[in-house]
């Protein structure tokens, strides 16, 4: 069948049995590889892909990323060729080019699934995968850049509804479900190219017109993503959290995506956090220490959207995980700016679950765990009280404590005067004077005497 030329037949009929049976019988090429370039071009050509009838294209589409998933192992001498054939089947198809595309959108998916597993799975070395892989995406993105401008600037209704549907396809591609794993992803040299996409994607999530369609492309991208990138997309959660808050109305979604996506990002920033690193490997400590700032970004960004929920629903275990991990920023990483997030966070908290009708034992926490961070902290020597970053810092710790004032009341007076500072060698009249400012109203106050109060502590 494959060598009589009954494939060129234009029937559509015999178009589709032709690659119906080919495909049904796939495993046959294994044993059989010197078939496979007949057929690949039968795919590439007028007889399957480019054939004048839409449904023989649309079928053939689907049937193609059925045929590479089985013999990706025999294409590597082939790939870049498919890759440049099958490239202007692959762009985005706005609704007033007028040009009826050859593949409809959903077709494309499986295409681009097809060439993501030719390029992951091929022998070529990694530099030569991110390259094919950009050349792959990179229009893809020119093309969302163009229309989500041109979406902006839209006034026609149906023209933006029609805008916004092409829109929402370029996030739907496949091509990361050609990877297993993260590890995969990194061996493949194509978290570069990602990371671009989602710096070109997650820009929709604010666009002012409500496109729910797009949003909901976006976010399931920037889902899939976290599964095979982990801890590398930390650094955008913060800002398309931040997209996706701009309008109010759009928290009854974001919530349960976060909700979905939390402890696994977290459990993966956590696992990298702890591995052992070389003491003398300066880029590998930089990193870590980025992405840990990156990662107290992320909390300070959920606790302070109004979506304390997404916390308060992870279970008390996890919640009691992350809290810890806050409080350990806060004292023992001598990184200002990562300390400054820790304290704001912690002043959050006490702010949601610290009253009489907040989280059951998160008292007992304050008590125990975040007072002590906001004197453990200054009191180290790392922490200096003459740098400008330093003082922003001490801020926001002297803001905490005066939250805990505000949720407390007098028991965290008594408690700070007869159990806490005596226990720090305090003296009365300095423990005395601290508890005054701190019942002040303006937190200025509060906030210029803490210096003050620490740099005594310290002498």
């Amino acid at each position: 069948m494959v060598s009589c030329g009954v494939s060129s037949f234009q029937h559509s009929s015999v178009s589709l049995e032709f690659f119906e049976t080919v495909s049904r019988y796939d495993k046959f090429f294994l044993v059989e590889p010197q078939h496979i370039p007949i057929v690949l071009m039968a795919f590439l050509d007028q007889r399957g892909l480019r054939h004048s009838s839409p449904k023989v294209r649309s079928r053939v589409a689907y049937l193609f990323s059925r045929f590479i998933k089985t013999l990706h192992k025999h294409m590597n001498a082939f790939i870049e060729d498919v890759l440049t054939r099958i490239q202007d089947l692959l762009e985005l198809n706005p609704p007033e080019n007028g040009f009826p595309a050859l593949l409809t959108s959903d077709d494309q998916l499986f295409m681009f699934e097809a060439a993501g597993v030719l390029i992951v799975h091929g022998e070529s070395p990694a530099e030569r995968k991110t390259a094919m892989m950009t050349s792959l995406l990179q229009p893809l993105m020119d093309a969302f850049n163009v229309l989500l401008n041109k979406l902006s600037l839209e006034r026609d209704e149906e023209k933006q509804n029609a805008i916004g549907d092409c829109l929402s396809h370029a996030p739907h591609h496949r091509t990361s479900k050609a990877f297993s794993n993260k590890q995969t992803v990194k061996l493949s040299g194509c978290s570069e190219v990602y990371r671009g996409c989602l710096q070109t994607f997650l820009p929709a999530l604010s666009v002012p017109l409500q496109k729910g369609s797009l949003r909901s492309a976006v976010r399931s991208f920037l889902h899939r993503m976290i599964i095979c990138m982990e801890e590398e997309v930390l650094p955008f959660i913060p800002s398309a959290s931040q997209h996706m808050l701009k309008d109010y109305h759009r928290q009854s979604q974001v919530s349960p995506f976060l909700q979905q996506v939390f402890m696994p990002l977290v459990l993966s920033i956590f696992e990298v956090l702890g591995r052992p690193a070389e003491e003398n490997d300066q880029a590998a400590a930089l990193e870590k220490q980025m992405l840990r700032r990156s990662y107290f970004t992320f909390i300070q960004t959920v606790a302070g959207s109004g979506m304390n929920e997404v916390m308060a629903n992870q279970g008390a275990e996890n919640i009691e995980r992350v809290v810890f991990t806050i409080i350990q920023g806060a004292v023992d990483f001598p990184d200002p700016i990562a300390q400054k997030s820790c304290f704001i966070i912690l002043s959050k908290l006490v702010e949601l679950w610290g009253g009489k009708d907040g989280m059951v034992g998160f008292p007992d926490f304050i008590y125990k765990h975040i007072v002590p961070a906001c004197f453990l902290a200054p009191l180290k020597p790392s922490f200096d009280l003459s740098d400008a970053q330093t003082v922003l810092t001490l801020s926001e710790c002297a803001i905490t404590l005066k939250t805990i004032h505000l949720k407390r009341g007098l028991e965290f007076v008594r408690f700070l005067q007869q159990e806490y500072l005596p226990s720090l060698q305090v003296a009365p009249e300095i423990s005395q004077e601290l508890c005054q400012v701190l019942q002040q109203p303006d937190v200025k106050v509060l906030k210029n005497y803490m210096k003050a109060f620490f740099q005594r502590a310290k002498l």
